[in-house]
């Protein structure tokens, strides 16, 4: 939490609207100033590339704002990504939730709602001792090891596409939704609902730095808290769930966590939570962007085609070129040094993901979408919370867009990606409609 971020659900609708309002005006103001973080912030796909270059013309970090520091250089980046000194929130007594900000606040406006400070914003060392829990089920080698099944649902899924499609509506999202739920434990009964309700948990990453509009907000909400009633309720079942399948999330992370002598049920709802809230988003967006990337490219195009093992290297190089968190903002726990720069306990450090990642001094040629490239160093899974549901993030990319274009005639662009607007942290994907082959 920091000053002035605020909870909707204990803010009325005119408070509210008024905190977004001006919050959305301050930004729009300082990006009419020529100030980058706040060009980038609006959300309008600005030539971001170009702020990225400008930023980095000052090196290490380079003030914003008071109090607000920002970096495009790789380097800095993954040093600040690492550090636990910079975490979620302000040190000190936790401000108001509702506390809402104005034209004549006396500090900077860091951080703009908060959905769940329980769950969206812990810190390394809770983010650590979860990813450690629940490894067996959600690590690198556990979700591994369901690539082949992650890969039937696609490949029904790609097989029963019409002429005309739409990839996230049609493919992605319905997608993922099944992968992920086969991977959680959802009953089949609670499938539809809860696929709904994380569908329109779309901004969830986006509104803790770009106000969304109040009827978006409530939305949000309303549907957060549904997904997270869902499971808690699933969970105060039984706290085995031994109708869940065997080796999914819901019946062995209980087991898990209580073993590790941590609370069962928080820690088991968390991990829950941001694998089907936050990993649902990165992985659509994630499958978009590397479709998107590869129909741009005919070459790397056709080595997938002649290649399907290619395809997680296509994903690898989508997370480099085009990633689906494109700036990770931290606030400094304690005072601190970071790329040369004194950074002051409060301060917020934000990391400019994307950019990080077309730093020339890490990647040669860095615009270039290159299957074959030797330099694919980049930060877009070293933020929080990102970290904890990157590995099956991965996979289910790397099976979706084996399923769709390995080995089969690729689809063709009917229109440009349709984004969401006020995603600057996600540049999410709303619709991309594509022609099959004929």
């Amino acid at each position: 939490m920091t000053r002035y971020q605020i909870d909707p659900r204990l803010c009325s609708d005119s408070d509210l609207a008024r905190h977004l309002l001006t919050a959305r005006g301050v930004q729009w103001m300082h990006g009419e100033r020529g100030v980058p973080l706040a060009t980038l912030l609006r959300g309008l796909e600005s030539d971001r590339h170009a702020l990225y270059d400008e930023i980095r013309r000052r090196p290490g970090l380079s003030s914003s704002h008071v109090g607000v520091w920002v970096t495009a250089e790789h380097s800095v980046a993954a040093a600040a990504l690492s550090d636990p000194r910079l975490g979620a929130r302000a040190p000190g007594p936790a401000p108001r939730r509702n506390q809402v900000f104005t034209n004549d606040a006396d500090s900077t406006l860091k951080h703009v709602l908060t959905i769940d400070d329980g769950t969206l914003e812990l810190e390394h060392e809770t983010y650590e001792r979860l990813a450690r829990t629940t490894a067996p089920v959600l690590g690198a080698a556990a979700v591994e090891a369901r690539a082949g099944a992650f890969g039937d649902v696609f490949r029904q899924r790609a097989d029963g596409l019409t002429r005309r499609f739409d990839l996230m509506t049609d493919y992605a999202r319905p997608g993922v939704a099944t992968a992920l739920a086969d991977l959680i434990g959802l009953p089949a009964a609670d499938r539809e609902r809860i696929g709904e309700l994380i569908a329109d948990t779309g901004p969830v990453l986006d509104s803790l730095l770009c106000p969304p509009t109040l009827r978006t907000s409530r939305r949000l909400v309303e549907a957060y808290d549904g997904v997270k009633a869902a499971l808690t309720e699933l969970l105060g079942a039984d706290p085995a769930l031994p109708g869940a399948p065997d080796g999914s999330a819901l019946r062995v992370l209980p087991r898990l966590a209580a073993a590790d002598g941590t609370r069962a049920d928080n820690d088991v709802l968390t991990a829950c939570l941001l694998t089907l809230v936050v990993g649902t988003h990165l992985a659509t967006n994630l499958v978009c962007g590397t479709v998107h990337a590869l129909l741009r490219h005919p070459r790397e195009l056709a080595l997938v085609r002649e290649d399907a093992a290619l395809a997680g290297v296509a994903v690898e190089e989508t997370l480099r070129h085009t990633p689906p968190v494109r700036l990770v903002s931290r606030v400094a726990r304690e005072d601190l040094r970071l790329g040369g720069t004194d950074v002051a306990a409060g301060d917020q450090v934000v990391v400019l993901v994307e950019g990080a990642n077309h730093d020339p001094a890490s990647t040669a040629d860095p615009q270039a979408f290159s299957l074959e490239r030797d330099d694919r160093a980049h930060v877009t899974f070293d933020g929080l919370p990102g970290r904890l549901v990157a590995p099956v993030v991965r996979v289910l990319a790397t099976e979706a867009v084996r399923a769709l274009i390995g080995g089969r005639p690729a689809p063709e662009t009917a229109g440009e990606p349709v984004r969401h607007m006020r995603s600057p942290v996600t540049g999410a994907v709303a619709r991309y409609p594509l022609v099959a082959a004929a």
